[in-house]
């Protein structure tokens, strides 16, 4: 459940990251219709474009990470 508890606890995902946390982030950009190629929990070159183009959609800082700001976009406002 997103709340202040998980967003406090978020930490930055980028190229290069392996689990759950990328696992989450590949589903919910394909959910949003950012398409990141293999949902794998692997951060490569599908993950990062799709991430880039979520980030820009949504005019957050689009520097191919994705920390607080993306995913209080991803998830805060589907309570």
């Amino acid at each position: 459940m997103w709340g202040a508890k998980t967003k406090v606890a978020i930490v930055t995902v980028e190229k290069g990251a392996k689990g759950n946390l990328t696992w989450i982030l590949q589903a919910a950009l394909y959910l949003e219709g950012y398409n990141p190629g293999s949902i794998d929990s692997i951060f490569g070159k599908g993950t990062e474009s799709a991430l880039l183009k979520f980030q820009k959609a949504k005019k957050i800082t689009a520097d191919k990470k994705a920390g607080k700001a993306t995913f209080t976009e991803l998830f805060a406002s589907k309570k």
